[in-house]
């Protein structure tokens, strides 16, 4: 039986972080570290050795699964309790993430207002001691709901330059470099996820319409790239880039709506 005092949060993506940090320390009061991959959440988790990990499945490099099977074969961090975070939520894969060791899973896009909620659920089902939260009302939840508005145009900054990147990577798949599919399914996951967190949904919508067509075409062994799929993949980034410069004009007239 333990609680949880402190936890390390690992997701490629900074915005995230900064929301999952925000809300366990102001509606649990935890103490809270993040790490960009799962090679430095191994390096933050013998540093600190948390009480728990909350890691995002997919990640550049070493992805949630293979973090956490080094983490199984560290006498150090053999111990510490891991819930995965995923849009993956398919029963199948829920099962696969039990099976290899995690004591939960919780949905991407969350609720920050709910994600300790579903923490502690989970927790509690794994027979940890829940931790009981400090009472912290209505302020959290507007510092929370602050920190994320604040966040809303550095997202859509990043968002306009991954346009760029996609736009390119695009062109170079067009070449024959189709190796650069899964590479383009990342970043339309990541901004799936987090143009919804941000209340963006034609945003998210079309990071997600990218993401599926970069899974369906995955390369196999002397796969040729489908031109109509190509033809797709360009129109969802043209709509991504509309949907982020509507995005933009919106927030800030909010923006200027609130500073009246």
């Amino acid at each position: 039986m333990r609680k949880i005092q402190s936890v390390v949060y690992v997701d490629d993506d900074p915005d995230i972080c900064e929301v999952v940090k925000t809300t366990l320390s102001m509606m649990a009061g935890f103490r809270v570290h993040t790490a960009a991959s799962g090679e430095q959440a191994i390096d933050v988790a013998l540093e600190v050795l948390p009480d728990l990990v909350l890691m995002d499945i997919m990640m550049p490099g070493l992805d949630g699964p293979s973090t956490l099977k080094l983490m199984r074969g560290n006498a150090a961090l053999a111990h510490i309790p891991v819930i995965f975070m995923t849009a993956k939520l398919l029963p199948a894969e829920v099962a696969h993430f039990l099976q290899l060791g995690a004591i939960g899973v919780i949905g991407k896009p969350f609720d920050p207002l709910t994600l300790c909620d579903e923490l502690f659920e989970l927790w509690s089902k794994a027979g940890m001691e829940r931790a009981v939260p400090p009472v912290r009302g209505e302020s959290a939840a507007e510092g929370i709901l602050a920190k994320i508005a604040s966040l809303c145009d550095t997202f859509l900054e990043r968002t306009a330059g991954d346009v760029v990147r996609l736009e390119e990577m695009i062109a170079r798949i067009r070449s024959g470099e189709r190796s650069l599919l899964p590479e383009v399914e990342r970043l339309a996951h990541r901004i799936h996820g987090a143009g919804h967190m941000f209340g963006f949904p034609q945003v998210s919508a079309s990071g997600a319409a990218i993401e599926r067509l970069a899974v369906a075409n995955t390369p196999s062994p002397g796969s040729n790239c489908d031109p109509a799929a190509l033809r797709q993949l360009t129109y969802c980034t043209d709509q991504l880039a509309l949907a982020v410069a509507s995005a933009g004009r919106s927030a800030s007239k909010v923006g200027r709506t609130l500073h009246a």
